[in-house]
């Protein structure tokens, strides 16, 4: 009998997510107001992964080739060679703005950022800001796993994406603004 029940359920429940998929056009799990898609099938895309200093050098050259600005909400900033060439671009003029998590990690560079003039936040929660994007000029995103960390470069298995798409670089630029202006940023203080 229990397992006559239990089987009635099981299908009850596919049946339902049938239903909720079918009318919905999602699956259950997905959020039916959350967007479809973004970005289009013809951005160019490079992938790279660690532990190998191909993401860290992907990120100085991006960096180094900037043009007007680098907006980035990171977990963590601990590599000096990246930290380095953030404050090479501020001081050729890029607009440049730095939103960490509010729990600095040993070796954070957010406060030599700080001292060098760049605004650095940092997002006070009760969870993390968890965060590992930057867009540049508007129009092209880093994004993926990858810390800007030294152990994201020798120790960790990370992936780091560059995407050029003005879409997808202004959709992460929206949420990056939307982070920046929130209450919970705040001036970075800890150092």
């Amino acid at each position: 009998m229990r397992a006559l029940l239990f089987g009635l359920g099981v299908l009850i429940g596919l049946a339902l997510g049938w239903a909720a998929y079918t009318i919905s056009g999602c699956a259950p799990w997905e959020s039916i107001s959350a967007p479809k898609e973004i970005g289009t099938s013809l951005a160019p895309i490079r992938a790279y992964f660690s532990p190998s200093p191909q993401p860290e050098r992907a990120i100085i050259e991006t960096i180094n080739t900037a043009q007007r600005s680098l907006h980035a909400a990171l977990y963590q900033l601990t590599d000096p060679e990246i930290a380095q060439a953030l404050q090479e671009a501020f001081r050729k003029g890029l607009e440049i703005q730095i939103l960490l998590d509010d729990e600095p990690s040993r070796g954070s560079k957010g406060c030599l950022l700080r001292d060098a003039g760049i605004p650095v936040k940092e997002f006070a929660d009760s969870g993390i800001m968890h965060h590992k994007f930057a867009v540049v000029d508007g129009e092209k995103l880093l994004t993926g796993s990858y810390n800007w960390t030294t152990a994201a470069q020798t120790r960790n298995e990370e992936n780091l994406l560059i995407i050029e798409s003005v879409e997808l670089a202004q959709a992460f630029l929206r949420e990056f603004q939307r982070l920046w202006n929130h209450r919970k940023a705040q001036p970075l203080s800890k150092c």
